[in-house]
């Protein structure tokens, strides 16, 4: 029976085809049209915030439950503009509706993987955990990790308040303890609301203490932390006090503890408050600390370097880093922070967060700068990463003759350092090459130009700089060029090379060119 049902559906689908054999056209997918208008975007203005905007606009309000096409814009506008965090919220939305849990908490993972310092991702996130996760211990981990990257950040008080919230509902009154303490440690937007929290806290242990019967006070050994030793007061140090703070037999406060606790407190609270009040002008003067692809006027760029480099000064390397990547948040375009960020770290002995850091602007940020992508192949250089700068050259996108000249100059040297003379010819021959394939003849003679007095300058031979030129010349046939630019650059640098003046040199190779190739040069020019 089953066979024939098949039989006859097969003999259906064959009468509908048509007589010449043609299959019926279908419908486009609605899919693929999506597809065709991120692929336009993406190759065309990647960088139209306003045109990706409207693109998600359609989608959300033409089609709110097909969560194909809605990761389909959203990944590929997230890929071009990474730091909106406000767009992954509305993303993690639509998954949470569409998806399972463990779709929603996977792209938070990948917001933060290239939003790492964003409180308000951070917020987001735990707040999603809040409503989906079961045990309060996955939670706390989740508030640790986000404030482990945020917090010292001065707005940070948007994810404390959300984890002082979650342990009062817990009653977890020694977690408690431990996070008053560290909200003041550094200078952040609530420090004075927090240090009054915290004298709430203690004040209440101290009423339980004059209760009991017998204090301790007198006969207890108090433990001070002087001012001086204020950073040598630890997570160990303050762990032990909190510790001790409830004597285990009658769950009351114990007043040696309560006194070690509340010292430790003071003091940072008021090396906070002395870094608060200097720096309350800088955070004054941030208009927009969140990310947007509009410029940042000159004010502000002056504002975040000279916050910079008050940071720089206090010799907090951790704070210092939290601090540049806060600024790289609204600052993302600006390859000068980038750069700064770099050199600030390595100098520091931060390598391995100087190389992640380029990765990140490589790869995203500053991805299309051409300018940038030197940049980084002379640091790799520098630091003795040859092959990574190798990669970065031949990596490189070049959108502008000039951009692409300036890239086989610097490669070139670069293998000329590195004492592969031969190496770095055979780049400006492959770069010859690719201009005549590519048809972009009007960039050879520069080429030519560069090559020879690279030439001489890199083999100290006339006669090996006379057969580039030569070769220039053959193909690039016109008068003008030996006239011109050839004649005029060639060989033409800085002070004298193995005893010829740049006029010596250039009028050495003009008039000792070979009679056969001057009358070439003269027929055809």
């Amino acid at each position: 029976m089953r066979d024939t049902m098949v039989e006859d559906k097969a003999i259906q689908e064959n009468d509908e085809v048509p007589e010449n054999g043609a299959p019926e056209p279908h419908e486009s997918n609605p899919v693929d049209s999506v597809k065709e208008k991120v692929q336009t975007l993406l190759e065309n203005t990647p960088t139209d915030f306003g045109a990706w905007a409207l693109l998600l606009s359609e989608i959300e309000k033409t089609s709110p439950d097909d969560i194909q096409k809605i990761c389909l814009v959203y990944d590929a506008f997230l890929s071009e503009f990474p730091l909106c965090y406000g767009y992954w919220k509305k993303y993690a939305s639509h998954k949470a509706r569409l998806c399972t849990l463990y779709e929603v908490e996977e792209l938070y993972e990948r917001a933060l993987r290239v939003a790492t310092y964003s409180v308000d991702l951070w917020v987001s996130y735990c707040s999603f955990a809040l409503l989906s996760y079961e045990d309060p211990v996955d939670i706390r981990r989740l508030y640790e990790r986000g404030l482990s990257f945020v917090g010292k950040d001065y707005l940070c008080h948007l994810l404390w308040d959300k984890y002082i919230e979650f342990e009062y509902s817990q009653k977890q009154w020694s977690r408690l303890a431990h996070i008053y303490i560290n909200t003041l440690r550094y200078p952040i937007k609530k420090l004075h609301s927090y240090y009054e929290s915290f004298k709430k806290l203690v004040a209440t242990w101290e009423e339980e203490i004059e209760c009991q019967k017998d204090t301790e006070m007198s006969s207890e050994i108090v433990s001070n932390c002087g001012t001086e030793n204020v950073k040598d007061c630890g997570y160990a140090e303050i762990s032990n006090a909190i510790r001790d703070l409830l004597n285990q037999q009658d769950g009351l406060p114990r007043p040696n503890a309560v006194k070690k606790y509340l010292d430790i407190g003071e003091l940072f609270y008021q090396r906070s408050n002395q870094l608060d009040r200097k720096i309350s002008y800088f955070e004054a003067q941030i208009r927009r600390p969140y990310f947007h692809v509009k410029p940042l006027d000159d004010r502000q760029l002056q504002n975040w370097h000279q916050y910079l480099d008050f940071v720089e000064m206090q010799g907090d390397f951790d704070w210092a880093v939290k601090l540049y990547e806060r600024c790289l948040i609204p600052c993302a375009n600006y390859s000068e922070f980038w750069i700064r960020y770099v050199e600030f770290v390595d100098a520091k002995g931060g390598r391995e967060i100087a190389q992640y850091a380029l990765d990140r602007a490589l790869t995203v940020f500053l991805k299309r700068v051409p300018a940038f992508h030197l940049y980084c192949t002379m640091f790799k250089e520098q630091i003795g990463d040859v092959c990574g700068a190798r990669a970065l050259f031949h990596r490189s996108i070049m959108d502008s003759d000039p951009e692409f000249i300036e890239n086989v100059n610097r490669e070139a040297n670069m293998e000329k350092r590195m004492g592969n003379i031969d190496a770095a010819c055979m780049i400006y021959e492959k770069a010859i090459e690719m201009a005549k394939e590519k048809h972009i003849l009007q960039i050879l003679p520069v080429l030519y130009t560069n090559f020879a007095q690279f030439t001489m300058l890199a083999r100290g031979s006339i006669d090996a700089a006379r057969e580039v030129f030569v070769k220039g010349i053959q193909q690039m046939p016109n008068k003008s060029i030996i006239e011109g630019q050839l004649c005029s650059q060639i060989f033409c640098h800085e002070g004298s090379t193995r005893g010829f003046s740049s006029k010596t040199s250039c009028r050495h190779v003009y008039f000792n060119m070979s009679k056969n190739t001057m009358l070439y040069v003269n027929q055809r020019g």
